[in-house]
């Protein structure tokens, strides 16, 4: 699964994200090329979402 992230525009976003996402409990994969949060289970994308909320961002599902 996939979440877009517009609004990443560095590496200091990715590692915001990044970390938001480990203090939340989630493994995911930052990507700041495509602008987008990848992540294995379907189940995690509201977790995810509200985690990218949580950093400052604005998650497009």
């Amino acid at each position: 699964m996939k979440v877009l992230v517009p609004d990443m525009s560095c590496k200091h976003c990715v590692m915001k994200i990044e970390k938001q996402i480990m203090m939340d409990g989630l493994k995911a994969k930052v990507d700041l090329e495509t602008k987008s949060v990848s992540f294995n289970k379907d189940s995690d994308l509201d977790k995810i979402s509200e985690s990218i909320k949580k950093a400052g961002y604005t998650p497009e599902v």
